[in-house]
């Protein structure tokens, strides 16, 4: 009698048998039970699978398993649709149009935070202007009740108010205004359109929290990548750890332009977000000792540092919006938020954050190589050199680890 092997969801191993090109097949319990009657014919399929199996283990090593992490507003998903323009065709037409609400929306928080602005700085507001900057400082209840039409004329109003025009001249890197606000503003009659079809640079100035883990996968160079992107604020943060097994590399992005923002959850006491982390004096604080989102994402990157999941994994630190930075110096002294800083250039800022952050690294890894690269996510063309760069370090970090170095 012969032997019986069973297939799982009918895959075809080497072309060698199927389901529909045998009588002796039988589905049970869906498998299909192939009856062989020769010996011949079980060592070809023996074979075949021994070929499936090897060429499955060189598509593994091809594979590489990428995880970006860092705090919320950091610019990670940024880096997400800059690799879908780099290497995945883009957006189509379709794409770009549903991205439409999004941009009206990133439109009515920039305009919310300009209107609790003024009401911070105690700036005069004519009484004729006070209702609608009121309105927009209590939230998005009343724009959710009226049409379109009527929202993106009042949008295009609130533009116009002498308040406005005098915050954003006298403020224009206030603290709590979204990085995408000089963006937008001078652009508002033409993305406010109602047939406005949003472009490549609208999508990626586009603020959409990650309230989910998301990958996207494409191909680079010979390789394969997956590229896991998940929600940075810090209530999503004890969900990461699913995502660490078989990381090649973490790529944490940091925003070198939050040094003056605060946390949403200010008064939360941080806890760890792994338990498996490898415990460190720094780790023993509160969110009261962490008053900026920069100190936070410092505190965030060592952590991740001392995962003993992420212990085998190229660590690459993308210390982004450097072109923010620049700009938020002018006005708004890093010194006065981050001790110890007495430079005076943007370079001197830059190199100085860069240290806050590997300063995070245990005494147990002091030799351990982190990769640091100052990049803007928006900047396509400084994305991709700067991923380039990052695949070339995790490519020859796989090899060695493989032995093949």
């Amino acid at each position: 009698m012969g032997q019986t092997i069973c297939t799982p969801r009918n895959r075809i191993y080497g072309g060698v048998i199927s389901a529909e090109d045998t009588d002796i097949a039988n589905k049970t319990s869906g498998t299909i039970s192939v009856t062989i009657a020769t010996v011949q014919e079980q060592v070809a399929i023996s074979k075949s699978i021994d070929n499936l199996l090897k060429m499955e283990k060189t598509e593994d090593k091809s594979r590489v398993k990428i995880l970006l992490l860092g705090g919320a507003d950091a610019g990670k998903s940024t880096i997400v649709k800059q690799m879908r323009i780099l290497h995945m065709n883009g957006f189509s037409d379709d794409e770009k149009r549903s991205f439409y609400k999004y941009l009206r929306y990133n439109v009515f928080q920039i305009f919310h935070e300009i209107s609790l602005g003024i009401q911070e700085t105690i700036l005069s507001v004519d009484d004729d202007e006070k209702s609608i900057v009121n309105r927009f400082g209590e939230g998005d209840s009343y724009f959710l009740s009226i049409d379109e039409e009527k929202e993106v004329d009042i949008l295009l109003n609130f533009i116009a108010l002498k308040c406005v025009r005098s915050f954003m001249h006298l403020y224009p890197n206030y603290p709590s205004l979204p990085d995408n606000a000089h963006y937008y503003m001078p652009k508002l009659a033409d993305i406010l359109r109602p047939k406005h079809t949003p472009t490549a640079q609208d999508i990626l100035h586009l603020r959409i929290p990650t309230t989910s883990v998301s990958e996207i996968n494409f191909t680079f160079e010979t390789s394969s990548i997956r590229l896991i992107d998940v929600g940075g604020q810090r209530t999503y943060r004890k969900k990461w750890i699913h995502c660490f097994d078989g990381v090649a590399a973490v790529m944490f992005v940091a925003s070198m332009a939050a040094y003056d923002q605060k946390l949403d959850e200010s008064e939360v006491a941080i806890e760890p977000v792994l338990h498996d982390a490898i415990p460190a004096a720094a780790a023993a604080t509160t969110i009261k000792h962490l008053p900026n989102r920069l100190r936070d994402s410092a505190h965030l990157f060592g952590e991740m540092l001392r995962s003993k999941f992420l212990l085998s994994s190229a660590f690459i630190l993308f210390l982004n919006k450097k072109d923010l930075l620049s700009k938020k110096l002018i006005s708004q002294p890093l010194g006065k938020y981050i001790k110890g800083y007495d430079g005076k250039t943007t370079e001197d800022a830059s190199d100085f954050i860069r240290q806050y952050f590997l300063k995070r690294k245990s005494k147990k890894d002091k030799d351990r190589a982190i990769y640091g690269h100052y990049t803007c996510a928006t900047d396509t063309k400084n994305v991709e050199f700067v991923f380039n760069a990052a695949c070339d370090i995790v490519f020859k970090k796989n090899i060695s680890k493989s032995g093949m170095q």
